[in-house]
């Protein structure tokens, strides 16, 4: 039996769909949310400090949010440890830093604040913000002495934000909805 030639009308017709295909699936793994690209350790006069690239991919929901003078909390959790290899590994040391992100509407400024050390800084506009909020650069983590010279270390970072910290009445809908659950894998490096 032989096959019927493709005809030009069906060959652009099978072109558009695989181009459809490629599109959609292009946007369904465009990933909204939060993001630890890299970290590292430097020690500087006794003291292990940490540097990391982080990425706050917004969805629009909270963007729009943002926009509306909600604030948004986020934390950077970073833990310390020795792993083990029959058991859970032994944390050295834990930090949570967290960080609030607020428009305010009436200086068109976006407010960045530390709330572990109350530091606030502001600026023009959001990327601007949300790229400062992403470059971690010298944070402080342990002394030196601190870290027991016998073992293998690793650290670990993840990044989240607080829905808890959301004003009351949006809190539920955040809970159940995807929009609002943020939250980065735990990024894992080498402690030295």
């Amino acid at each position: 039996m032989k096959a019927a030639p493709l005809k030009a009308g069906s060959l652009v017709s099978s072109m558009f769909i695989v181009l459809l295909c490629v599109s959609l699936w292009a946007q369904a793994s465009k990933r909204e949310g939060l993001s630890v690209y890299s970290a590292s350790t430097v020690i500087q006069d006794g003291m292990y400090y940490l540097d990391a690239q982080l990425e706050y991919d917004l969805t629009e929901t909270a963007l729009e949010a943002l926009e509306s003078g909600v604030a948004l909390t986020f934390e950077m959790e970073v833990e310390i440890y020795r792993p083990r290899k029959w058991w859970w590994g032994d944390t050295l040391t834990s930090i949570d830093q967290q960080y609030q992100l607020v428009y305010h509407a009436l200086t068109r400024q976006y407010i960045i604040t530390n709330l572990n050390s109350g530091v606030q800084n502001s600026y023009a506009n959001r990327n601007t913000a949300l790229l400062t909020m992403g470059r971690i650069i010298d944070f402080p983590l342990m002394a030196q002495n601190e870290l027991p010279d016998n073992g293998d270390y690793r650290g670990r970072i993840r990044l989240s934000l607080l829905i808890s910290e959301l004003p009351a009445p949006m809190r539920p809908w955040a809970y159940i909805s995807a929009d609002w659950r943020l939250q980065s894998e735990w990024f894992e490096w080498e402690f030295k």
